[in-house]
């Protein structure tokens, strides 16, 4: 299979082409998205949480994840802002952006010697990188160059019996042509992590996916909470859903049966392709950050039933990510009348007019569409944006 992307200096190939104006820190998100505002088009600011306050392994993280998202494949040039007192160091994200051959330009406060100064510089660098990437035509590339990636919500039993086993038949074809596939929710595989060890490629894998489950748990249980006794959540109870394992063993499922090539950090770009586990937390928007650094050109969310499928942007109320296209999926029957707003409805495994593998086909030749340029229909249907979520594990200082 193929789709048409757009060629990138690092080897890579977008399924979009923005501009993307990054603020190092949060103090610079107003002048990011005046940026972006001003000239408009597909350039989009990515404003974000990452602040001062960070203890320095966050700080490390949310560097690592800002370099992530600028050298996404469907980044064709990128804008860093930043004040000059950053506590994330906008030159060093500049700098690890320009690694993969885009454009990049620095612009801050200080340098410029003031916000209007920056304003200006940034609209002229911007306006200059739309121009030269709009000159950009699609080119047809092997599916192997697709990085895709799944989450899920709104879990009931319709998740179990259709959405998630459907991804999971769509990822093991990716990876089996040679593509990348992403999936995380540390919380949501404890009580299941064993049976996703089996399934690591090496013994060092299995050992990592051990490990990064018990460091969630500890984390949790070191606030006083038994996360055993907290869910299901009660939108996964109203659902169907009794227990934690229940839910965990539903949630791998979207990850289907191939072997585990490695278990990578929050925002950390797979070495190379094949499937691989993303520690992080199960908070939606937190983690479409995660898998758009991790380089994910196309991502899935796939619900359940009930409640969740009425909302119209994604759940947790975030407006995603724009810089990557999110394919919403749905399993439940008594849900149809929402269908206009997915891109792909699942339940007809659980009617008994479709398989799993059928389901899966149609969820592989919507990824190569979209890639290709359809856009999805969260793209269509909301301008709906919010902060991107930074991913902690300390504290605030």
């Amino acid at each position: 299979m193929e789709f048409m992307g757009y060629p990138r200096a690092d080897g890579t190939a977008g399924a979009r082409n923005y501009i993307a104006v990054i603020p190092a820190v949060q103090c610079g998100n107003e002048l990011a998205d005046r940026i972006a505002m001003e000239v408009g088009g597909n350039v989009v600011a990515l404003p974000h949480n990452g602040a001062c306050v960070n203890v320095k392994p966050d700080k490390d993280m949310i560097e690592r994840t800002l370099v992530g998202l600028g050298c996404n494949p469907n980044v064709a040039g990128v804008v860093v802002v930043g004040v000059g007192c950053d506590g994330i160091p906008a030159d060093s994200v500049a700098d690890g952006i320009a690694a993969s051959n885009k454009p990049v330009e620095l612009v801050t406060i200080e340098r410029e010697g003031s916000y209007d100064n920056a304003l200006e510089k940034g609209i002229r660098a911007a306006s200059l990188m739309l121009a030269d990437a709009s000159l950009l035509q699609r080119e047809g590339f092997d599916i192997s160059y697709l990085t895709f990636a799944s989450k899920c919500t709104g879990s009931t039993p319709a998740s179990i019996m259709a959405c998630n086993p459907a991804i999971g038949w769509a990822a093991d074809t990716l990876v089996e042509q040679g593509g990348t596939f992403l999936f995380s929710e540390t919380a949501e595989i404890i009580g299941a992590e064993h049976l996703l060890a089996r399934r690591g490629e090496t013994d060092e894998v299995s050992r990592r996916i051990v490990e990064v489950a018990t460091r969630m748990e500890d984390r949790i249980r070191a606030t006083g909470v038994d996360i055993r006794g907290s869910q299901p959540v009660p939108a996964n109870i109203l659902g169907g859903m009794t227990t934690l394992e229940e839910k965990s063993l539903g949630a791998i499922a979207k990850s289907g049966k191939s072997k585990i090539r490695g278990v990578l950090e929050w925002g950390e770009r797979p070495p190379c392709k094949g499937m691989f586990f993303m520690d992080g937390s199960a908070n939606t928007p937190q983690i479409f950050v995660g898998f758009a650094a991790g380089g994910a050109q196309v991502q899935s969310l796939n619900y359940g039933a009930g409640l969740p499928t009425k909302l119209r942007a994604y759940t947790v109320a975030t407006g995603g990510i724009p810089i990557s296209p999110v394919l919403k999926v749905f399993s439940s029957p008594q849900d149809k009348p929402q269908m206009d707003y997915f891109d792909i409805y699942t339940g007809t495994i659980i009617e008994g007019s479709e398989t799993v593998a059928d389901v899966g086909q149609r969820i592989l030749e919507e990824l190569v569409a979209v890639a290709s340029g359809k856009p999805c229909k969260q793209e269509m249907h909301s301008r709906y944006s919010e902060m991107l979520l930074m991913y902690n594990t300390g504290p605030l200082l």
